[in-house]
């Protein structure tokens, strides 16, 4: 079943302990960072966990940190612009939720090429069609274009989720209040 990690659970309580700190670009303490032996403190999680993932994500532009006695981390942007897509892709990689969907470099080819039968089509690309995955099935099979639909709405959903949302900086729009 579809999970996210401990890892990934961490990751949105400490960009969430940022965001709520203000420290971010329009923030009530914009010019502010957080410590992570205070984040550490307030998770209750061992320090060296919480500063490896803190610099996972200033490695990757979500962070910017400041060195020193008063050093600590802000966010780059706000935390209505950080989706659980951003934070997920750099803790997890990308999401794949069947090894065919992502492995289907055809996908991205030119929709022209895809209207080409295999033998007038290049070489590489009629390798994309059988690539590096084990399914003997992807030639003829009925669920890899439903799986890649799915696929792409999970995708989607992740990306529409905001961290102000996840850390409940902004009321969350419940069904029944959006169709208002």
């Amino acid at each position: 079943m579809l999970r996210i990690s401990k890892k990934a659970d961490y990751a949105v309580f400490l960009l969430g302990a940022i965001a709520r700190a203000g420290a971010y670009p329009g923030g009530h303490a914009g010019d502010t960072v957080v410590s992570a032996h205070e984040i550490a403190r307030q998770a209750k999680l061992n320090k060296s966990v919480v500063a490896n993932l803190l610099k996972e994500f200033a490695k990757h532009g979500l962070l910017e940190s400041t060195r020193g006695l008063k050093g600590g981390y802000r966010l780059v942007r706000a935390p209505a612009d950080i989706s659980l897509g951003d934070i997920l892709e750099i803790v997890e990689g990308k999401f794949v939720l069947v090894d065919c969907v992502a492995h289907d470099r055809a996908a991205s080819l030119p929709s022209g090429l895809l209207a080409l039968a295999p033998s007038q089509r290049s070489p590489a690309a009629r390798a994309s069609d059988h690539d590096d995955h084990d399914c003997a099935l992807i030639s003829f099979c009925p669920s890899k274009r439903p799986m890649r639909v799915v696929h792409e709405r999970i995708s989607q959903l992740f990306h529409e989720i905001r961290l102000d949302e996840l850390c409940s900086l902004a009321p969350a729009a419940t069904p029944a209040t959006a169709r208002r």
